[in-house]
């Protein structure tokens, strides 16, 4: 596999699961229903790549624990 293919291979894993997390989410309420799913995954994805490709380091806990907070925020339900 080339690397190509593990970065894409790698990145719709990382969104499909995300896109799965907000659409079950917003199904309960606690995602806004007009938040724009793909958008948002991409915000997830981009610093995992990030950190994968340019700093050639796996994310690690605090990254994900932090993206998470970050989105969580800019999508959640106010009620």
């Amino acid at each position: 596999m080339s690397i190509v293919e593990a970065v894409a291979e790698y990145t719709e894993r990382i969104t499909s699961e995300t896109r799965r997390i907000l659409e079950r989410a917003i199904a309960r309420g606690e995602v806004r229903p007009d938040t724009d799913v793909r958008a948002a995954a991409t915000l997830v994805a981009a610093p995992l790549l990030f950190r994968l490709i340019v700093e050639q380091e796996l994310p690690d806990a605090a990254l994900v624990d932090t993206l998470v907070d970050l989105v969580a925020r800019s999508v959640g339900s106010a009620g």
